[in-house]
């Protein structure tokens, strides 16, 4: 971390030394791409320096499950259903079968720990706590996003003051003030598009996935304290579809395992009940 942060200085640092020495005298390919430096290559250097590029990366796979998530929450009430008759009709070694068969998720832990016979308060512990820890990671991929679009315009800022310095510096020389001011209101125009046409709408594509992905931890926690109890398969599926649209109706707010949807710089907290 202490590396890539070094790096990101010094990235930031030649950014800013390309913006006071190259020459630009008109508006056009050169303009745009100096105005482009200066707002995408800062606002993704300021954001290097605050999270490890791990984090970035996992942002940008978020982003794109964001885009080609389809709403499973049904699926997966009609699977714990199909599970909880399996488990009643063939006992907990076909359980452990079928658990082996799904995809990594708070499903497949919730399997194995009833195939592991742990009690019922310790599977709602494990539970809980994953989802949290799935929530968490969440947030930060959020907050990455929420912070790109508060840095964007701070640096078409900086790239316009930037570039007014620099007219200020050749203001005998009228070749080159054409070349600069167009520096500095692209760089501005840019900060405002990428914060608000770019940033804004992925961090709300991305809040939007959340609460699907809360409502759907939610079911599987339910559906898992009901496999445990060996409710009837038919019983699960009426309560989770029940729950899911009643959840769905009312803001989504969760119930289990209570992840409180907080702003931005806030972590998601337990409600004890």
């Amino acid at each position: 971390m202490i590396g890539q942060t070094i790096c990101s200085i010094v990235i930031l640092a030649a950014i800013f030394w390309l913006a006071f020495n190259l020459e630009v005298r008109e508006m056009g390919l050169g303009a745009n791409l100096n105005a482009l430096m200066i707002v995408l290559g800062g606002t993704l250097g300021a954001t290097l320096i605050a999270y490890p590029m791990t984090k970035l990366l996992w942002t940008v796979q978020l982003i794109k499950r964001s885009f080609t998530h389809r709403d499973e929450i049904h699926s997966t009430i009609r699977t714990i259903a199909n599970i909880a008759h399996i488990y009643r009709t063939k006992g907990i070694r076909a359980l452990e079968q079928e658990g082996n068969r799904l995809p990594s998720g708070l499903l497949k832990t919730g399997i194995e720990l009833i195939a592991y016979r742990y009690t019922r308060d310790k599977i709602e512990q494990v539970l809980h706590k994953e989802a949290l820890c799935t929530y968490s990671k969440y947030e930060t991929s959020f907050k990455i996003l929420y912070n790109m679009a508060r840095l964007a315009p701070a640096l078409g800022l900086a790239g316009t003051v930037v570039n007014l310095i620099r007219i200020f510096g050749h203001i005998s020389n009228p070749q080159f003030l054409i070349g600069y001011m167009a520096i500095a209101l692209l760089s501005t125009f840019y900060g405002v598009v990428l914060a608000n046409i770019c940033f804004v709408p992925l961090s709300n594509k991305l809040r939007e996935f959340m609460d699907q992905e809360v409502l759907q931890m939610d079911m599987i926690h339910e559906g898992i304290l009901d496999l445990y109890d060996r409710e009837p398969p038919r019983a699960i599926h009426y309560k989770l579809e029940t729950l899911a649209s009643s959840m769905e109706t009312s803001a989504r707010r969760p119930i289990r395992p209570q992840l409180v949807l907080r702003p931005p710089y806030e972590q998601p907290v337990e409600i004890k009940t």
